[in-house]
């Protein structure tokens, strides 16, 4: 039915009952969603402003009821952020608006507050007037959600008590708050209520509430029943299930965390059974009761549940400790030696500790200060458990001190000063004096707090807190004061606290040691430090950092750190292998291209051997960095001979996946086309006198000279692979000079790009004549095959299996895994396909691993030194930065994470990049959709240049307006809004799969957002944009820092903030991009800006690789005298530091003003209207497709 044209109307009540009740719950709501739109629910995004009232007339009643039906199935959905982006778009009261962006993002003091504030404004307005009908959804929303708030702030006694109230009594709230409370015949008396009238999905909490009373009320245990109830339960949530859509999501949550009660109700019989009378006494009895402690303990909700459900989980355990404690002390009167009662002791001591630090990591502290002061409860608590106690009250002291101030500070410390730490152990003292140095230094005691940290790490020298506090502290003054004793001290602390730890918590002390090397003297006093006491730390640690260790392997550094990449490499030898061998390529490159232009010869050295010694055959001497990089290859040679000669025979054969003359010409006629656009729109003040710049001229002239004969330093290459690389060169070569086509088009081509011919020199013909060619090369490549198989050419890798060497996947190492599992390559599938993708034409290699899957990597000829380095460094940022979104609840619950492909480059001018074959860039659904409409997909660029150079006819300059006005005609003869919207619902016919992808699409498109925003990273085009069609995750190819070339500073200027055109936001939606696309900015903004994950740390860290490589690029480009050594000199180290620093302070200012979260209002909202404002769109370069 909904397929019909004209639409069949279907009134939404009954929709949303369909929906329900029918298993049709996506089709109905989008259904409901379309009616929405129809009825005028605005579309307008705009920032929110504290005044703005929603006139309650506005809505009408056909419209109200079709925003309630969809509210509710938003509700039912657990679809929070949409139920809160409608809701906020259409209630009457500002604090219902307020209140719910607090409880969106787990504020939820603040948010009961504003409820009451709300209600309290209601009571009075009806002091004076009635109130119309049309605000009791409203009224409705504010009982629901200021409950649901009081669940997590944990008041089970005040709404167990509200339940009750006279007048108002809601058996189904009492019924799940009495049995917290241990209430039992409160809970029975609702009970029976309930089950009278019980909707059938709360069949299965019934049974399960029974299941309770049965075991727990004092006056009428029934174990007999257990089994019969958990079975019943279990078959109607099983029901429920079936009743979802199929794909698992937010949805479903509700029913996993009943199966984890249903289990630990049948574990709890199992309990109460063993405490009975007679089988009290029984060893076995009590071994049952041991496992089940031990499995609960092990088994806790994850970080993303809501606090109440944490409480549901331990709150019906600590019965049955408290159970347990009370049977065994009864008992130990007739035998005084037994123990057993400390089993419950401890279990119930502990699970209060771990439901505190709970409720403290998920923001709510005072919640959590109140849950640990319960522990007082429990008589006789273990040692252990005081001191993790009091180590959990301190950290909220610290957390709120972060917050408040010194306040807090003080009562921290008080708690720590009044501890009497004679009955704890060495480690508990020394992390209390850890905690107390913190705090001592917040309030600026500073000699007491190094006191207090030299204390804690002379009493246990293995707590790795402590040394990371301290070396906190030490760098904290060290940049204040540039003493180097101390910046020694400070790596020091940070190398002891990577001694013997997880790799993951390492990674922002190491980032550290890297930053501080900034810092060092000419004698290399801290790179000395870090040798000496690098010892200690397993080699696992530095693999998320190779980028950066060879970035000091070239520095003066470097002789220093030789010991440390050679250890790494002795254990992880694939994980060096290949950056080093490529660094060191690119740097024999660099060095031959600096002998050429000193010594004007022009004859290629002759290094046709593979021995790279340090008394190379030829006039190229080899810099002290390429003496470094070739020792570690070297020794790596001897330790693994069998794994490198195969790294080797792989990398060997990857030149046989070179493109073909026509597919490089493309390429390169695609970049000179992209070049071209951009010089255009600077000089979009005069289009029709716009001339080629030197650079393009060069560029272009360069193409003509070297026509399909490869400008990409191919004699350089030959020289230092082995025979295939040459061979195949060889081959390619004559094959390409012998192919008539070949001449025709090399005749036509120089003719058409000559530039002596008059009018030659103007941009827009030049631009024009790379559109024709570009033309007529993909009609060529499309008449090519589309694949090859692998043992026409490449015999290595068609031979190759686990058997010939260990070598794992590509990319395995970029992040270490906690596991320690790495997948090898069992083999290479025999079919490699040719596809157009990133604006090359790669080719497809499928690589088989171990565990049987199949892993597709494309091999990319993109030949770019540096820039391709400069790539791989966000990638390894976002790597880096994806552990913190893990860790926070708003995060996870959002399942936000960075999609980040593996790459590895091979050599100088090539890369292997992890791909997936159902994913397509922007550009493509964009050409797609105008070939279906048989219009030109360039047509919108030239429209533009035209509609401006007619107005500069008329001699004057183009106005805003115009630029409005071209982007208007854009969008109602060429692209419309709905383009992307069209290519979705006909990519996705089925509701369920198309809710999904648009769901996973808003998410990944607030991460790219945040990213390019708040990292400052390069534009986002649309041809960057690589949409998974499977997943609906996005990734980008590839974002970079955008540096400014003269000043090195990171550049903010641009007309929107990150991409989000009319034809993305229409398909988001105005519920979507109001609601989740801004909470999701929100959530990772507020995520990176806790100051324990020290994300500065690691942006100065990465930071400083780009600064490095932008000082030595722009040395390269104003050919800079070379040092004595015959390399260029390196950055001085003060000018490095404030280069760094400024640019880390800009990211972190725009990370904190998004993550600032007063009266519920956020920057956020402001950058998305900025976003997609066509004020501002229509400012922007046309080759970036605004209206795409």
């Amino acid at each position: 039915m909904s397929q019909c044209v004209p639409p069949i109307p279907i009134r939404p009540c009954v929709l949303k009952y369909l929906g329900k009740t029918h298993n049709l719950w996506l089709r109905s709501t989008l259904m409901l969603e379309h009616q929405a739109f129809e009825k005028g629910l605005s579309l307008q995004i705009k920032p929110k402003q504290t005044t703005e009232f929603y006139e309650q007339e506005s809505i009408t009643p056909p419209q109200q009821e079709i925003l309630d039906s969809l509210a509710e199935l938003y509700s039912l959905l657990q679809e929070e952020d949409m139920w809160a982006g409608l809701w906020q778009k259409r209630c009457k009261y500002s604090e219902t608006a307020t209140a719910i962006a607090y409880e969106q993002h787990g504020f939820f003091e603040q948010a009961q507050e504003s409820y009451e504030k709300a209600m309290d404004k209601a009571k009075k307005e009806h002091e004076r007037s009635n109130a119309s009908p049309a605000i009791f959804p409203e009224y409705q929303l504010w009982e629901d959600h200021w409950i649901r708030c009081s669940k997590e702030l944990n008041q089970w006694e005040a709404l167990t008590e509200y339940g009750q109230s006279k007048g108002h009594i809601n058996p189904y709230l009492v019924l799940e708050c009495a049995w917290r409370v241990s209430n039992w015949t409160a809970m029975k008396e609702a009970l029976v209520q309930v089950e009278v009238s019980c909707p059938k999905e709360m069949a299965w909490k019934v049974n399960m509430y029974r299941g309770y009373l049965a075991i727990c009320h004092p006056e009428e245990q029934q174990l007999s029943f257990i089994e019969r109830l958990v079975e019943m339960a279990s078959g109607l949530a099983i029901r429920e299930w079936r009743r979802l859509p199929h794909v698992v999501s937010h949805v479903h949550t509700p029913l996993l965390q009943a199966a984890q009660q249903i289990i630990e109700l049948q574990e709890a019989a199992q309990i109460n059974a063993g405490l009975q009378p007679t089988n009290l006494g029984r060893s076995n009895s009590l071994h049952d009761m041991k496992t089940v402690v031990k499995t609960w303990r092990n088994r806790l909700p994850i970080v993303s549940d809501d606090l109440s459900h944490w409480s549901s989980v331990f709150m019906w355990r600590q019965h049955h400790y408290q159970a347990i404690v009370t049977a065994y002390e009864n008992s130990s009167q007739h035998d005084p030696s037994s123990n057993n009662a400390m089993l419950g002791v401890h279990a119930s001591a502990s699970a209060i500790i771990q439901y505190g630090k709970i409720a403290r990591k998920q923001g709510l502290v005072n919640v959590a200060l109140d849950i640990l002061s319960r522990i007082h409860t429990i008589p006789t608590v273990p040692i252990v458990d005081c001191f993790q106690k009091i180590r959990q009250q301190v950290k909220c002291y610290l957390q709120l001190a972060g917050v408040m101030g010194k306040n807090e500070c003080m009562q921290g410390l008080e708690v720590i000063e009044s501890t009497n730490l004679k009955y704890f152990t060495k480690e508990m003292t020394a992390e209390f004096y850890a905690l107390k140095g913190m705090f001592l230094a917040q309030i600026n005691k500073s000699e007491e707090a190094n006191k207090a940290f030299s204390a804690a790490v002379q009493m246990h020298d293995v707590l790795v807190k402590a040394w990371a506090m301290w070396g906190d502290y030490l760098e904290n003054i060290f940049v204040k004061e540039r003493q180097l004793h101390l910046g020694v001290s400070a790596i020091t602390c940070y190398l002891h606290a990577c001694r013997h730890q997880n790799e993951s918590k390492s990674r922002k002390y190491l980032a550290k040691v890297l930053w501080l090397l900034s810092f060092d003297d000419d004698k290399n006093t801290l790179a000395d430090a870090v040798d000496k006491y690098c010892i200690g730390v397993p080699p696992i640690q530095w693999l998320a950092w190779i980028p950066q260790l060879l970035t000091c392997l070239v520095g003066s550094e470097g002789k220093l750190l030789l010991n440390l990449i050679s250890q790494v490499g002795r254990v992880y030898p694939q994980a060096v292998y290949f950056p080093i061998r490529t660094l060191y390529l690119t740097l024999k490159i660099e060095q031959r291209e600096r002998y050429k232009s000193d010594s004007g010869q022009q004859q290629p050295s002759s290094v046709g051997n593979q021995s790279h010694s340090a008394s190379d055959p030829g006039p190229i001497r080899a810099t002290a960095p390429m003496w470094r990089c070739s020792r570690i290859m070297h020794m790596q040679r001897e330790l693994h001979p069998t794994l490198l000669s195969s790294l080797e025979g792989i990398v060997d054969q990857m030149v046989w996946f070179r493109e073909n003359w026509h597919e490089e010409v493309l390429r390169q006629l695609q970049q000179g086309l992209a070049k071209c656009y951009s010089v255009a729109f600077e000089k979009s003040g005069a289009v029709s006198d716009a001339k080629i710049t030197p650079h393009t001229l060069n560029f272009v002239k360069k193409l003509v000279s070297t026509f399909g004969v490869g400008l990409e330093n191919v004699s350089n290459v030959s020289t230092m692979f082995s025979s295939a690389a040459s061979e195949s060169l060889a081959r390619r070569a004559q094959a390409t000079a012998q192919d008539p086509v070949f001449q025709k088009l090399k005749g036509q081509f120089t003719t058409d790009f000559d530039f002596s011919v008059p009018g030659s020199m103007k941009l827009h013909n030049l631009i024009s004549k790379l559109k024709k060619w570009i033309k007529i090369l993909e009609a060529k490549t499309k008449q090519l095959p589309k694949f090859f198989l692998i043992e026409e050419k490449c015999r290595f890798l068609s031979n190759f299996s686990a058997q010939t060497a260990e070598v794992e996947i590509p990319g395995e190492f970029l992040m270490p895994k906690p596991t320690h599992y790495y997948i090898k390559i069992a083999r290479f599938m025999p079919r490699v396909e040719i596809v157009q993708k990133h604006n090359t034409a790669a080719r497809r290699l499928y690589i088989r691993g171990h565990n049987g899957k199949i892993y597709p990597y494309l091999v990319m000829n993109d030949a770019c030194l540096t820039e391709s380095r400069r790539e791989e460094r966000v990638l390894q940022l976002l790597r880096l930065l994806n552990p913190c979104l893990e860790k926070r609840k708003e995060t996870t619950k959002r399942h936000l994470f960075f999609t980040v492909p593996r790459v590895v480059a091979v050599s100088p001018q090539m890369r292997l990049v992890e791909d997936n074959p159902s994913s397509l860039s922007l550009v493509e659904i964009y050409k797609q959709r105008c070939a279906k409409k048989g219009i030109e997909h360039d047509n919108p660029i030239s429209r533009y240049y035209d509609r401006l150079a007619t107005v500069q006819a008329r001699g004057t300059q183009a106005s805003h307006q115009v630029l409005r006005d071209i982007l208007k005609e854009v969008q109602s003869n060429m692209v419309p809004r709905s383009m992307l919207k069209e290519w979705a619902l006909h990519t996705f016919p089925n509701a369920t799969d198309y809710w999904t992808f648009r769901k996973m699409f808003t998410i990944q498109l607030a991460l790219i957002g945040f990213a390019e925003f708040v990292l400052h990273l390069n534009r986002l085009n649309p041809e960057m944009l690589q949409i998974a069609q499977d997943t609906g995750k996005l990734n980008v190819a590839y974002f970079r820092f955008d540096i400014n070339d003269a000043t090195g500073d990171l550049d903010a200027n641009r007309p929107v903030p990150f991409r989000l055109t009319p034809n993305i936001s229409e398909f988001l939606t105005t519920i979507g991009v109001s609601g989740p696309l801004t909470a999701s900015m929100i959530a990772v903004a507020r995520c990176f800006a806790q100051p324990n994950f020290k994300v500065d740390g690691i942006l100065k860290t990465v930071l400083r690789d780009e600064i490095i490589a932008w000082h030595k690029k722009t040395q390269e480009d104003t050919s800079s005298p070379l040092s004595a050594a015959g390399q260029p000199e390196n950055m001085d180290g003060q000018q490095l530091v404030s280069l760094v620093q400024k640019a880390v302070t800009a990211i972190m200012t725009r990370l904190h003003n998004l993550a600032q979260f007063e009266g519920g209002e956020s920057k956020v909202n402001t950058l998305v209207a900025a976003a997609n404002s066509l004020d501002n769109l229509c400012r922007m370069d046309p080759a970036w497709h605004p209206w795409l």
